[in-house]
């Protein structure tokens, strides 16, 4: 007890940093993950490493980083129960690692300050546990900024050179354009004379040709090639230019996608509140940093953070929150450096009671959010399940297609092909993925929550109301014999 008590006092930043991932993680584990099962995002992932369903249709813009950090669970079991704990674990570990280096980089309680902000947030704590690459490059673009600034330093060794690299190449495995802006911004800062060094470049180039490999070498094998790939992803993207700030704004309450057909609602005051802070809390960090010599532990940061949130915000057709977690990771370092800044002031004691007003509203309101943002998900996606089930005591088995709303997640706990559709066609003769599936021999199922007959082909299916299912009309329709 004693030796743990003196390592404390010897290192009380790292340990409050330890602190910090543990409540991170044991928070996701109470609140978020007992019963949550996949999203339609997460079964495409997840299906494309699982041995006992056939892989999901990979579009040209998705990247397999996250495919390949799910692996070592989904191989071996489908439980999402432990799929979910893992992501949780591993999620609190990341946080740690990342916010870690900066202990190096700044001495003192920022790096824990930051990581509590950004964990803190309600789309670090949902997407902890969640099969979705966006919170795993927020990790990877922390850890390539610290190790960057520790690169520059006179007397770093190979170490720091290593991690950058390393980090570099997990951002463009996961999502490989947020990788482009995070280097550009780091190549912008090696504009400073004293800082440009051919070990940082070569890490920086090291890191974008290892983690592009992957998307670059699947391009030319599935997509015809890099230019069209890129140009299948932009479109379905929506890539151009664009100004979805509103969108951003309508979204930071818990819309986890602001795009047709799904209604985002207005800007709630209190978020719009909470966004306006930003900025003014990270030019506080800036100026304060600024004042003390300190400016460059902030100012790399800001500009990544900055770099990696604009393009979703100018170049992409809409919304989705997850989209700004990197810029909100890199932004907390310069706001926790000026809160620490005002806790100095001499009015310490306002400004102290200020900044705990400030920390309790934060949590509130995150906490409001996560609890407003999971409860009704919980139960959307049990129907997935109980619809899976249903199908499965129907005698659905492989080769087979599930195709109508939810189909990924269905399909999936199922063993079958998906074909998703956000709205039914209106047609008399069955859609063309329908016919392959029957030519080839596959059984197929139609799957819909609404209250009548969703499009005319249905007419002369069968029709089996499922019951169990909730929340929803769910009901499956099976092609007649003769089909």
């Amino acid at each position: 007890m004693a030796s743990n008590m003196s390592w404390w006092r010897a290192d009380p930043w790292r340990a409050l940093l330890i602190l910090v991932a543990c409540c991170y993680g044991i928070a996701q584990l109470i609140v978020v993950t007992p019963g949550m099962g996949l999203g339609w995002d997460e079964s495409i992932y997840v299906s494309q490493v699982d041995p006992r369903a056939p892989a999901a249709e990979f579009i040209a813009p998705r990247a397999r980083g996250i495919t390949l950090l799910v692996a070592p669970v989904v191989l071996v079991t489908s439980s999402t129960e432990a799929l979910r704990v893992y992501l949780c674990l591993l999620s609190a570990l990341a946080l740690y690692a990342s916010f870690g280096i900066w202990l190096r980089v700044r001495a003192g309680a920022m790096a824990p300050l930051a990581a509590l902000l950004f964990a803190s947030l309600w789309l670090s704590l949902f997407y902890g546990g969640q099969v979705m690459p966006n919170l795993w490059v927020a990790f990877g673009a922390v850890a390539a900024v610290g190790c960057f600034l520790r690169c520059v330093r006179p007397d770093s060794g190979r170490g720091p050179v290593i991690g950058l690299a390393l980090s570099v190449a997990a951002v463009a495995l996961l999502r490989p354009p947020d990788s482009l802006w995070l280097v550009l911004a780091l190549a912008a800062a090696l504009a400073r004379p004293a800082w440009r060094q051919a070990k940082v470049t070569a890490a920086l180039v090291a890191g974008l040709v290892v983690g592009w490999a992957d998307w670059i070498v699947e391009a030319y094998a599935r997509f015809g090639g890099l230019a069209a790939r890129w140009q299948a992803a932009g479109a379905a993207n929506e890539t151009g230019l664009h100004v979805t700030l509103l969108e951003h704004a309508r979204a930071l309450n818990g819309p986890l996608l602001c795009r047709p057909p799904a209604h985002c609602g207005p800007v709630p005051p209190s978020w719009l509140l909470w966004a306006s802070a930003i900025p003014v809390l990270v030019l506080l960090g800036l100026y304060a940093a600024r004042r003390r010599g300190h400016l460059t532990a902030c100012a790399v940061p800001a500009l990544a953070g900055l770099l990696m949130g604009l393009p979703y915000v100018f170049l992409v057709g809409y919304a989705a929150p997850r989209f700004l977690l990197p810029a909100y990771a890199l932004l907390a370092l310069p706001i926790a450096y000026g809160v620490l800044r005002l806790l100095d002031h001499r009015a310490r004691r306002a400004l102290a009671g200020l900044v705990a007003a400030g920390f309790l509203a934060q949590f509130t309101l995150q906490g409001l959010t996560l609890d407003k943002i999971v409860a009704p998900r919980l139960a959307k996606r049990q129907a997935d399940v109980e619809v899976a089930r249903a199908l499965s005591a129907l005698d659905l088995r492989p080769p087979c297609l599930v195709y109508g709303e939810h189909a990924a997640m269905i399909a999936y706990r199922v063993g079958c092909e998906s074909y998703t559709i956000l709205r039914w066609p209106q047609q008399s003769a069955a859609p063309a993925p329908i016919r392959a599936a029957q030519s080839a021999g596959k059984h197929v199922v139609a799957v819909d929550r609404g209250r009548q007959t969703a499009a005319p082909f249905l007419l002369d299916w069968e029709w089996r109301p499922l019951p169990e299912a909730r929340p929803g009309t769910w009901q499956a329709y099976l092609p007649p014999p003769h089909s």
